[in-house]
């Protein structure tokens, strides 16, 4: 990152208790210690100021050239209403304002690689079954990338221990029906993966005992490096499919030859 470039504008979820903004606020120290030059601040989509609609107001005003990039894990109504609608406010009048937006940040190989890296620390085996929990949206298809982050969790730790989805709320299943379920499996040995970026959403009934809780995603340098792709991407106008996760992009364990693999046509019988 250059001196010029647009300012990078972080916008969370936010929460009401300010101790849970913390690992937030250090997530945009890692990502200024990677970006010295750059601009980076930080604003909420609710509970917490600045507000969204305030941050982008100013840099608006001032002419200041932003990507916004949602610091949210999975594609659900604040990334696909609130904050282009938001952009859309703030841009109506300054109509010479250059804004872009980014993609959220999941799924993506550097957030499967923080939370294997956060149950290892936690003490969680390769045999440990896990509950990726988050937060659960009234949007199936922000419900449905917490499936497919569980799933991809399982493969990228290599199989073992089942990789199950759980909801804080909105949807099902809870934390501990996924619990329960495991443990009617005959698994003793399980862990709590957070699949959030700040604590306050894990629900109490997640740490009871025989049940290991690993660290949130937001203090981490992995997320920090993902906040700058999804940044460069929102400023080269990179619109792409949400295929981050693509075995011809990431070296998945067994498959590692597939990356930058020829794409090859299916043989059909008829062409033979």
């Amino acid at each position: 990152m250059t001196v010029g470039d647009p300012a990078l504008l972080a916008v969370a979820h936010g929460t009401r208790d300010s101790t849970d903004l913390m690992p937030l606020a250090r997530l945009m120290d890692r990502v200024r210690a990677l970006a010295p030059q750059l601009r980076v601040d930080l604003a909420y989509v609710d509970h917490a100021s600045p507000s969204v609609a305030s941050a982008l107001g100013g840099l608006a005003s001032a002419a200041v050239p932003t990507a916004v990039v949602p610091l949210l894990l999975s594609a659900g109504a604040h990334s696909k209403g609130d904050l282009p609608g938001a952009i859309q406010q703030a841009r109506a009048g300054h109509p010479q304002w250059v804004v872009s937006y980014g993609r959220p940040l999941g799924p993506h190989p550097l957030l499967l690689a923080a939370l294997a890296r956060l149950l290892h620390e936690a003490g969680a085996g390769p045999k440990t079954a896990v509950v990726l929990v988050a937060v659960g949206s009234a949007d199936p298809d922000a419900n449905a990338d917490v499936a497919k982050m569980a799933r991809l969790l399982w493969e990228w730790r290599g199989g073992g221990g089942p990789v199950d989805a759980a909801y804080a709320a909105a949807t099902t299943p809870t934390v501990p029906e996924a619990i329960g379920r495991l443990r009617r499996l005959g698994h003793d040995d399980i862990a709590v993966a957070p699949y959030f970026l700040a604590p306050g959403r894990l629900p109490a009934a997640a740490v009871q005992p025989g049940v290991t809780v690993a660290g949130v995603l937001g203090d981490t340098d992995e997320v920090a490096r993902l906040v700058l792709e999804r940044y460069a991407e929102a400023v080269a106008g990179d619109l792409r499919m949400n295929c981050d996760v693509c075995r011809y992009r990431t070296p998945w364990p067994g498959r590692e030859a597939d990356v930058g693999a020829a794409q090859t046509p299916h043989r059909h019988p008829a062409d033979s």
